[in-house]
This record gives structure tokens, C-alpha cells and sequence, in this order.
């Protein structure tokens, strides 16, 4: 249905600013495990699951809340996503991006031209309080990173906290930015351009007009065209609940088009930008208001949802701006929040001082400036220019090391050797990680102490390594002198030098850690060594297992590289097992393998007199560093705890099924007489039972197809094999009844999910149409009962459903296809508030 003349001048533009602070360990580019997230592992995968990948098929339910269909809501909501986060995205979540890139393309069809996707400066940085050439660098990393992901040049860039001052859009207009959006508070005063009055009129209280494009004439004399979002509504859904039904949303954009400021025959622009968390994570079930609100205004023939390139492109610009220097949408004193005790903060603790942000900028003022002074005389002598190199570092971080190659010939002043080319690469990483401790989070919270601000004080630390590592005099110590000046709010940390020493030099990785975690797991788990851990690479050289007495102990050598720097560094590891998690292994650097023999030798020796006289040896191993378990990289330790936990959880399962096997018809009898059994057999017996299930399922769970050849629907005999096997997963599910146990299988359930998931993501990735097995998974959870509340069911469900539109299954397919499409659509949380979306 077409839309009548009046929706091309009543526009909606709804803004979602997608950002988390980026929370990888520096040395690693790795997310710790963060409690506070439970039960996920960190915020990141927290938030995917509540924000993130929610958006990207946000449920349209019934008033019975039975999923009727799913919308991608980025083809319809304008958004950007932090750069670091998308990094983090495409490495765990890369069917979000997917989804987005779709997004961005699908909604450039819609609106004729321009996709949703807005660009974003790339580290989150204050801007007005960055130099000129980390602007620059920061904008243009946001622009290579966009046309990286989206295949395009942008027309807009959010700048974090929408923080502005007239050079940032002046360096935004000279990349070729058209525009930005701001808060109306960032307003000074603006005029009009077209008949009328052209008096400028005073805004500083926040009253623009919000509903068209303004232009800014930057000092370099270029233009930029500003949006200022509409705060009423912005705030409604931020923090008034207007998300808590679509229609409270829609009344509020429709209230948008009354407001006295709408000139009559003017295109109007009803508009907000929020945090994009507000739909689903700060706001449960937000994202299905945001949805059902869309599909609504797509029927409303009075109205257009576009974006903000689309409607700067249909309608001349009538009005000009100016701004008011260094503000921020999050700070009600300019940018104070991120270099003073301006007041601001998130509330928690709201009679805490914030002094320490200004010694804490000042500390990171002085230390970019050293790092500017020495990246600038050593790069000097290996690149052309080095701060236009650093500006073009951007495309080895997106590409990785099939761009470093062109990276240097682009550069580099000539042919460099192997040690010129890794002091060059750990320069460019070094001035990576001077903009990265700039990110703004580690100045919005309310102490020194804090995590986020932990996190720029770890970029902070890794750059003066890096700074260290080529050839720079150490600047640790200066730095220090300053954080002392940083007072925290809790008498025990005292001040930033002691929080930097206390939590952030622990967080440090080197080779010596990860030689110690590939020992450590080879030994233990009875493995080759790994050839990664996050951003090291594993190359083990020489290896001698000394035996299993007095207790296992392997000695090796290895080199292990950095990937970012082509940094090698050569080790030596004697490592030892002592039972259960009790692991150790002494790590020492070697400029050659003399080391080696001497050591083996000497440890041999030292087993003939036992365990105290191979530690001894370690202990007098000359420059070694001792780890244990809980030293090493988390990742690699809970793999090695998980694998050696397993063992002996198998061997008590075992245990219980013997007893169970044994004890059977006593068990029985008491059942029958009506004596009822400890709960501690009763969870054994479901324990039991649920492990025979999953063994019954094993050749179909894991996809083995010899394992599946008598279960096909192939003539009477496999259907004939089909039924004895359903009858016999009947048989065990029933038999937990039986028994009076409690009749849930999570074990199963969860098995079994993973297991259809995984076979609809084969069957969307196919060229053919195969349904057998999908079918059978089906039949199988029909016969146990169980029905798919995880997310992936309907969400995968719905994209399989309109592929086979065009396919003609077979009666029995048909009814599986339904038993499927019936569970998926009920798919959704009962706690769900029903039908109010």
C-alpha cells in the first residue's frame, strides 16, 4: 500500500547508539570471567543475549504470546555499534553482524539510498579533550572500520557521548562526514536561511527545534549538518518506561508532530537517540515493544520511518547553528565528567568525591605525550611519515597479517630486518594503546578504583611496555608520581598508583605465562601442545617426558610469538603434575638451547631422591619464574580443571550405575511397599536414567551418520529401526516416573537443542533441502516430551520456515515441520507480559 503525500513530511528516526566498554585483557585481547555477569560469562555475552542479538529477530507475539513472526528491527531502527564491540561481535557473536550488515542493506533498498548504519570514532575517546592528531586518527579509524564492515563510505559518525567542539566537526567535515547528532542542550543559538526572520535566536536553555537538519559552519570553513534529538522522548525511553508498551511509545512519536514548533508544509522529523541497551537489556522485552511500535508505523500511511541520512538528503537544509563548545549528552557541565569533580556520576554512591579524574587525565596527558615524543623519533628512521602510518595501522587491525605486508611497503623508508619490523609493529601498537587507555568509561564511574578505569590503567601499562620493548627509558615511574595524586573513595585503595599496582600489573600476560599454560595443559590433559593462546602463537621445539615417578613431569623448550609484533621469545619450561590441580611449572627465556640438556639431566637425577629434591632443582633453576594453575590464562586453566574434574565425576556416575544395577530390586521393593527413597538416590536414579538417554542419542546427537543409516525413513526395515528406537527413549522417559523421580532432563533438553540448531543452520547453509534428520530430532523430543524455549529455535525456525515455502515435504515431514513450528512459536518467556506488545 502506497503512503499518501503527507508521509514524506512526517518522518520518524528512532537513534540507538550500540557501545559497551571494550573489557578485554590488553595482552590477550581476550574478556576475563566477570562475576557481576552471572550467569553469563562477562557482560558482553550478557548483554548479546539481552540487547544485541534479541534486535536482530525481536518477537511479534499474540495476545496469548505465541510468536507470530520475528523483525530485524536494525532495518528500521538508525544505529552505530561501537567499533570495539563489533571486534568483539564478529569473533563471538558473527550472526549479529551478519544481521546488521543485512540491516544496513536491506533498509538502503527501502529508503531508496542510504542503510541505517552510522559510523562511530573508533576508541570511544572524549574528543574535545584529545589533540588534534588523535582526533584525526580516531575519526578515521571509525570511517576504515565502517567501510570495512558495511562495504560503504558513511554519511554520518556518532561522536562518543556526543561530546563536540567546533575543531572534532571540523575534522569530521574534512572526512567526508555530512553529519552528526547532538543533545539540544549542545545548541547555542540558531537562525533561518530562507524568508522569514534571520535573527539568531538563543537555544542554550535546550529549546531547538528539533525536528530538521541545521548546518554548522566549521572553523576550517566547511559545513556539517546537525541533528538535535528530541530529549523529551529520548528520556521517556531511557529512563520513564515508554518502552514498557509499544502504544506509550507511539503516542509519544506521534505527540512528536504537534509540538508548536512544527512549521506548516515544513518536513518534520520526529526523532531520539538513546543507548541502544534500552531496548531489551536496560528494558526487558524493549526490544518488542521497539518492533511491535515499528511494524505499526509501517502501516500508518501518515507517516515514514527513515533515517537521518535519508531525510538530509530529501529536504533542503533551512537553518543554520552554532554549538556550544565542549559539551556532551551525559554531563550537565560541559565535559567535566571526564577531567573534573564536576559532580556527575552514576549514582551509586552518590557522597563520593570524584577528585580523582583530573590527577588521572593529567597522568594520561603526560605519558601519551612521552609515548608521542618517542614513537615519533623511532619511527622516524623506519616509515616516511609516522603519524600517517598510524592513521593506516587501522587496515592490519581489520585484516590481520595478510595486510601487514602491504602495511610495510606502503611506509616503510626501505627494506627492514626482522628486528626493524618488529620495533615498528610494536610502535604502531604502542600508539594503539595510548588512544585505547583514553575510552571514556574509565572517567564516568564513581572511583578510582573502579573496573572500567582498571581497564584503561591496564592499555596505559601495556603501551609503557611496548614503550620499554623499543628502547624507550621507562616511564612507569613519572607516571606513578602523578596517580599518587589520584585519591580514591575507599580508605584501603588510597590512591590511582595503589590500584594500578594492586590490580593492574597482575593482569599482566607475557611468554612466560602462556609457555607455562601450554605445559601446563599438555601435561596434565596428556596432550600435544596447543599452537594458540588468544594472541600468542606456540611453536614447541623440544620435548622429554622425565615419567611418572615420583610424579609426572615433563621438560620441553619453545618459542612463543606474539602475532600483533612478530616479537619470539625463546623458553625453557620444566613442569610437574602433583595430582588433582596441582600443577607446576618453572619458565625460563633462553637465547639458545644449551639450557636444555643440562636440565633434563639434572632432573632425572633429582627423581631418584623424590619430588623435594626435583623442586629444589626448579627453585635453583637461575632467572626462572615459578606458576601455578591459577597464574595462567583463564581460559586454558578452566579447561584443564574442567577435563580433569570430568574424569572424576565419570568415575562417581559410573559408581551410582553400579550401585543402582546391584541394589535394583531392593530399590524396587521399596518402591513398592510405598518406603520412600533417600532423595539423594532419587537424584542418582534420574542421573542414571538421563545418561542412558543421552547414550541411546549419541550417534544422532553427534552426527554420525554411520550411526543414523538404520534410522532413516528408507523402506519398512528403517522404519521398522525408528520405532524400536522412539519406543525405547519412550521406555527410559517413562521409567522415571516409575521411580517417582523428578521427570526433567536438562542434560537432554540441552543436548537436544544444540543438536536441532545445529542441523537447521546445515540445512540454511545447503544447496539441497535434506529433512530426515531434522524430522527425527524433532520425533525425538516429541517422544520425551520436552519443548525449545532457547532462543535459537524460533529465531532459526523463522528463517528455515521461508525457505521452504518452496520445498514439498512428505506427510510425516509435514507433521514433524508443524510439531516444530508449533513449539517455536510458543518459544517465548511465560513471565512474558502477555499480548501488550
Amino acid at each position: 500500500m502506497e503512503k499518501d503525500a503527507q508521509s514524506g513530511l512526517r518522518c520518524v528516526c528512532l537513534h540507538g547508539h550500540f557501545y559497551q566498554p571494550p573489557r578485554e585483557n590488553p595482552w590477550l585481547e581476550a574478556v576475563p570471567r566477570e562475576p557481576s555477569a552471572d550467569p553469563d560469562h562477562d557482560w558482553n555475552r550478557r548483554i548479546t543475549n539481552e540487547c544485541y542479538r534479541p534486535n536482530a529477530a525481536a518477537r511479534l507475539v499474540d495476545p496469548r504470546n505465541r510468536i507470530v513472526g520475528l523483525l530485524n528491527n536494525y532495518q528500521w531502527l538508525s544505529f552505530n555499534f561501537g567499533p570495539t564491540l563489533l571486534a568483539w561481535l564478529e569473533r563471538h557473536e558473527p550472526w549479529v553482524v551478519r544481521q546488521l550488515v543485512r540491516a544496513d542493506r536491506e533498509s538502503a533498498k527501502r529508503l531508496g539510498r542510504f542503510g541505517n548504519a552510522m559510523a562511530q570514532a573508533y576508541h570511544h575517546i572524549i574528543l574535545p579533550l584529545a589533540n588534534r592528531r588523535d582526533k584525526k586518527t580516531q575519526i578515521m579509524w571509525g570511517i576504515a572500520e565502517f567501510r570495512h564492515r558495511y562495504g560503504r563510505n558513511p554519511d554520518g559518525m556518532w561522536l562518543p557521548e556526543t561530546a563536540v567542539d567546533p575543531e572534532t566537526l571540523g575534522l569530521l567535515a574534512e572526512a567526508g562526514i555530512r553529519f552528526t547528532v547532538l543533545a539540544p542542550h549542545q545548541a547555542s543559538r540558531w537562525r533561518r536561511l530562507d524568508g522569514g526572520s534571520t535573527t539568531w535566536c538563543d537555544v542554550r536553555d535546550g529549546s531547538i527545534p528539533y525536528g530538521r537538519a541545521y548546518r554548522y559552519r566549521c572553523p576550517n570553513s566547511l559545513w556539517i549538518h546537525l541533528f538535535f534529538y528530541n530529549a523529551r522522548i529520548a528520556r521517556g525511553i531511557a529512563f520513564e518506561r515508554l518502552l514498557e508498551h509499544s502504544s506509550r511509545l507511539l503516542a509519544a512519536l506521534r505527540e512528536g508532530f504537534a509540538d508548536p514548533a512544527v512549521v506548516p508544509g515544513e518536513a518534520w522529523l520526529v526523532h531520539a537517540a538513546t543507548d541502544g541497551e534500552s531496548y531489551g537489556h536496560h528494558f526487558k522485552f524493549g526490544d518488542m515493544a521497539l518492533a511491535a511500535a515499528f511494524k505499526e508505523l509501517e502501516k500508518d500511511l501518515s507517516v515514514e520511518v527513515v533515517n537521518y541520512a535519508t531525510f538530509l538528503d530529501r529536504f533542503p537544509v533551512k537553518a543554520e547553528v552554532d554549538i556550544v563548545p565542549e559539551t556532551a549528552w551525559s554531563c550537565a557541565h560541559g565535559v567535566g565528567r571526564w577531567r573534573t569533580d564536576c559532580g556527575c556520576h552514576s549514582g551509586a554512591h552518590p557522597d563520593w568525591h570524584q577528585k580523582w579524574r583530573a590527577p588521572l587525565r593529567e597522568a594520561l596527558d603526560g605519558l601519551r605525550d612521552v609515548l608521542a615524543r618517542h614513537f615519533e623519533k623511532e619511527a622516524s628512521r623506519l616509515v616516511r611519515d609516522p603519524w600517517a602510518a598510524r592513521d593506516d595501522y587501522i587496515h592490519v587491525l581489520l585484516n590481520g597479517a595478510s595486510e601487514r605486508e602491504a602495511f610495510l611497503r606502503r611506509h616503510a623508508k626501505g627494506s627492514l630486518s626482522v628486528e626493524d619490523r618488529v620495533r615498528l609493529l610494536e610502535l604502531m601498537e604502542m600508539q594503539r594503546e595510548a588512544m585505547a587507555m583514553y575510552t571514556s568509561c574509565g572517567w564516568f564511574f564513581d572511583d578510582v578504583s573502579g573496573l572500567e578505569t582498571q581497564i584503561i590503567l591496564a592499555h596505559a601499562c601495556r603501551a609503557m611496555e611496548l614503550a620499554r620493548a623499543s628502547g624507550s627509558p621507562d616511564p612507569e615511574p613519572a607516571f606513578l608520581k602523578v596517580l599518587e595524586k589520584a585519591p580514591s573513595n575507599l580508605p584501603e585503595m588510597g590512591h590511582g598508583a595503589f590500584v594500578y599496582r594492586r590490580f593492574v600489573l597482575e593482569k599482566k600476560i607475557g611468554p612466560e605465562h602462556i609457555a607455562a599454560a601450554a605445559a601446563m595443559e599438555a601435561l596434565a590433559l596428556k596432550t600435544p601442545y596447543r599452537e594458540r593462546v588468544h594472541t600468542y602463537a606456540i611453536r614447541p621445539r623440544h620435548e622429554v617426558f622425565l615419567g611418572e615417578y615420583p610424579v609426572p613431569c615433563q621438560v620441553g623448550t619453545m618459542e612463543v610469538d606474539d602475532t600483533r609484533t612478530g616479537r619470539s621469545t625463546a623458553l625453557v619450561h620444566a613442569t610437574m603434575h602433583f595430582g588433582g590441580l596441582d600443577l607446576r611449572a618453572s619458565v625460563k627465556r633462553v637465547t639458545d638451547e644449551a639450557a636444555f640438556d643440562p636440565l633434563v639431566k639434572e632432573l632425572k637425577a633429582c627423581a631418584v631422591e623424590g619430588t623435594a629434591a626435583m623442586v629444589q632443582c626448579l627453585d635453583d633453576l637461575p632467572e626462572a619464574e615459578a606458576f601455578s594453575l591459577k597464574d595462567i590464562p583463564e581460559d586454558v586453566r578452566m579447561s584443564i580443571a574442567y577435563r580433569l574434574a570430568q574424569d572424576h565425576l565419570l568415575f562417581y556416575t559410573e559408581f551410582q550405575r553400579r550401585f543402582f544395577n546391584a541394589h535394583r530390586s531392593l530399590l524396587w521393593s521399596l518402591r513398592e511397599w510405598g518406603i520412600a527413597l533417600p532423595g539423594d538416590i532419587k537424584d542418582s536414579l534420574r542421573r542414571i536414567v538421563e545418561r542412558q538417554i543421552l547414550d541411546v542419542l549419541a550417534p544422532v546427537l553427534k552426527a554420525e551418520e554411520a550411526g543414523m543409516n538404520h534410522l532413516r525413513e528408507n523402506g519398512a526395515e528403517g522404519s521398522f529401526q525408528r520405532q524400536i528406537f522412539l519406543a525405547r527413549l519412550q521406555f527410559l522417559r517413562s521409567s522415571l516416573a516409575s521411580w517417582g523421580v523428578a521427570e526433567d532432563l536438562p542434560e537432554v533438553h540441552r543436548a537436544l537443542t544444540e543438536a536441532l540448531c545445529r542441523e537447521m543452520r546445515r540445512i540454511l547453509s545447503a544447496n539441497r533441502i535434506f529433512l530426515d534428520r531434522l524430522c527425527l530430532l524433532i520425533q525425538i523430543a516429541h517422544v520425551l516430551k520436552l519443548t525449545f524455549h532457547d532462543w535459537w529455535v524460533p529465531t532459526l525456525w523463522g528463517e528455515l520456515a521461508a525457505r521452504l515455502r518452496t520445498f514439498d515435504p512428505s506427510a510425516a515431514q509435514k507433521q514433524c515441520l508443524r510439531t516444530l513450528e508449533e513449539s517455536a512459536s510458543c518459544a517465548f518467556l511465560p513471565e512474558g507480559p502477555a499480548g501488550i506488545h
